[in-house]
């Protein structure tokens, strides 16, 4: 079955994140498998057909139980320039311009934890040194089993995990997409959608399957249900206060790939349903938001070179049946979408590029986008539109240090330019600022060990 399975996986699937968490590849998984980073990754955090393998069968390959080496750590260091300052400060007891940060910095569980049953995981927890709070990150712990379906290679398995996407085989969706690294010190734009605003303010469980019809073809589903986190809980963990929402939130994937040679492609589509209260009210009628989405990706991968491209677009409706009521909404119907198209090469297994576009737009609404200076916006339009370039170094992509080959690091220069920002190129936040002035050059190191 094993050999079945790395006949037909190759490129097949992927996870990772999002939110605002970027700790997706850790020395924990080479130390288990006695792989290099390389093995797993283009550059990293995206995945290769080998990588996609392990984390569907449950992180469990060449482990057994838990032992030292399952435990990790990375840190993320930057120094950050926009091209205009942001009076009062880029985030609390930070100057307004010209910042260094450790903005993250994490430990890790990540491998078997009974590789008999094929039951392993990935727990993150997160020290924000932009916040100078700890609180829980990214959770998926997995129980993968291998079986047939008319005579077909089959993988099915159930998780439990704190963020739709987070199970993801594929870089696109949001919890493992584009910026791979963002700066938690640049401007944010107005809107968010709900597919990502939930991420670990949520608790769900779920399961999948992965059908390999031919050797170069799979067929993927998942299907996860969250609740919000208690008050109580959310806050101990870091993440309160509670997202109030009304009953259960159904997350569902559905993706087809097929490889040949050095190449794989995949298409799919994803989608949330959630029923939120009004801002202030844990109980009485609630709005309606529903999420539904499209992506693909593409592979091409040589041993010293390797190139990759994900495209996604998030299409969300909103209802604000309870919202409107109150005033908090001038629409009663809403409409947001994102699209992100980003490409990405790696030579050497130490020099990446990467470009990517992102588009934000939908309805126009005063009451969910007011005019704020800096964050705000004066005509009411979520309108954001932007392009980055990155550079990256990888010094021990192939292997760290004898005393330390597991440790790997990224160096990167990245460089995001605003064509339009909550609506506008110019004064979008009716107190004069440009879209150009949000212009970020971030620079530093993310190292994980």
């Amino acid at each position: 079955m094993r050999n079945h399975l790395c006949l037909a996986l190759p490129v097949a699937l992927l996870a990772v994140l999002a939110s605002t968490s970027v700790a997706r590849s850790i020395p924990a998984f080479a130390a288990q498998t006695g792989e290099p980073c390389s093995a797993c990754h283009i550059g990293f955090p995206q995945l290769t057909p080998y990588g996609r393998e392990f984390k569907l069968e449950g992180y469990v390959a060449g482990g057994s139980v838990p032992g030292y080496k399952n435990f990790a750590a990375m840190s993320q260091a930057g120094f950050t320039y926009l091209h205009s300052k942001v009076p009062g400060g880029l985030a609390p007891e930070f100057p307004s311009n010209n910042a260094w940060s450790v903005q993250q910095t994490s430990v890790f569980y990540g491998g078997a934890l009974y590789a008999p049953i094929g039951l392993g995981a990935f727990i993150q927890g997160t020290y924000d040194g932009v916040a100078h709070q700890f609180h829980w990150d990214n959770l998926d712990i997995r129980l993968a089993r291998p079986t047939e379906l008319a005579d077909k290679p089959v993988f099915y398995g159930f998780t439990v995990n704190n963020a739709p996407s987070v199970t993801d085989l594929w870089n696109a969706p949001p919890a493992w997409g584009y910026p791979f690294i963002p700066d938690s010190l640049a401007v944010g734009n107005a809107a968010e959608q709900q597919i990502s605003a939930l991420a670990q303010s949520v608790l769900g469980v779920g399961s999948y399957a992965a059908v390999n019809v031919t050797l170069n073809d799979m067929v993927y589903s998942e299907v996860d249900l969250y609740r919000p986190l208690p008050n109580h809980t959310a806050y101990a963990l870091g993440v309160g206060p509670e997202v109030s929402v009304a009953g259960v939130i159904p997350y569902w994937r559905f993706a087809l790939q097929h490889s040949w040679s050095a190449n794989s492609i995949e298409v799919g589509t994803l989608g949330l349903a959630d029923n939120p209260y009004p801002a202030g009210f844990s109980q009485g009628p609630t709005d309606h938001l529903r999420d539904l989405g499209a992506d693909a990706q593409f592979q091409w991968i040589k041993p010293n070179q390797a190139v990759s491209a994900q495209a996604l677009f998030i299409h969300e409706s909103q209802d604000w049946a309870a919202s409107y009521p109150l005033g908090a909404t001038q629409n009663l119907h809403d409409t947001l979408n994102t699209l992100t198209l980003t490409a990405s090469w790696l030579g050497a297994q130490k020099f990446g590029v990467t470009e990517s576009y992102n588009t934000v737009f939908g309805s126009r609404d005063k009451g969910l986008y007011a005019a704020a200076p800096v964050s705000g916006s004066a005509n009411g339009s979520p309108l954001t539109n932007s392009l980055t370039s990155e550079l990256d170094y990888y010094p021990w992509n192939e292997g760290g240090p004898a005393i330390f080959p597991w440790v790997n690091a990224k160096l990167f220069i990245e460089n995001t330019t605003y064509l339009r920002f909550n609506g506008r190129a110019r004064n979008y936040d009716g107190a004069g600022r440009s879209a150009t002035a949000n212009d970020i050059l971030f620079t530093g190191i993310w190292l994980v060990f």
